[in-house]
């Protein structure tokens, strides 16, 4: 289904967050496609930069890594922003890393607005150990255990549950729209 373009205020920037096995990387790139000029920026490709070194993001040793890597991140999407993109970042931005991201993007004025997308546990753990590489060369997240500790570590979000969206009934062009739709309406704008 072609949507139109839809002009948004200036150096708008969506982030969509949640578990693995939530469909941040796909409902990203739908809703990207909805804006002329527009970037997807995938979070998971700046860890493969790191050749040597790397910490499973999910471990507890890995928080230094894991700061450096989304400082980037934002740093990158910001200056995406700044040149008149509209820019859709997925990744995993929980709580516990949001101020980190948001500082960064708000440090360069952009607008930002907050998506998580939190299926049933069951739904996420069946995509997320389904699915095929989305880089080639690193194997997809398929340890059932890291996938349960992320998908609990998005309950629970207290002031934050109003950007959740349960997209586990939903397909990928339905969540698209639900999450273009309140990224056009300001619904999530932190």
């Amino acid at each position: 289904m072609a949507v139109p373009s839809e002009p948004v205020s200036s150096e708008p920037i969506l982030l969509i967050t949640g578990p693995p096995g939530s469909g941040k990387s796909t409902v990203a790139r739908l809703v990207a496609e909805r804006f002329d000029p527009a970037v997807s920026i995938e979070s998971d490709w700046f860890w493969t930069t790191i050749v040597r070194g790397l910490v499973a993001p999910w471990l507890p040793d890995a928080d230094a890594q894991n700061r450096t890597v989304l400082r980037t991140c934002a740093a990158a999407a910001a200056a995406l922003a700044s040149g008149g993109y509209t820019v859709v970042m997925n990744g995993i931005f929980g709580p516990w890393y949001l101020d980190l991201v948001t500082e960064g993007l708000r440090h360069h004025g952009g607008d930002v607005h907050y998506v998580i997308l939190r299926p049933g546990l069951e739904v996420a753990m069946d995509r997320a150990v389904s699915r095929a590489p989305l880089t080639p060369g690193i194997p997809p997240l398929t340890d059932t255990g890291p996938v349960r500790q992320m998908w609990a570590q998005f309950q629970n979000l207290g002031p934050l549950e109003r950007h959740v969206i349960d997209n586990g009934a939903q397909d990928p062009e339905e969540t698209a729209t639900l999450v273009w739709t309140r990224f056009v309406s300001g619904t999530d704008r932190l």
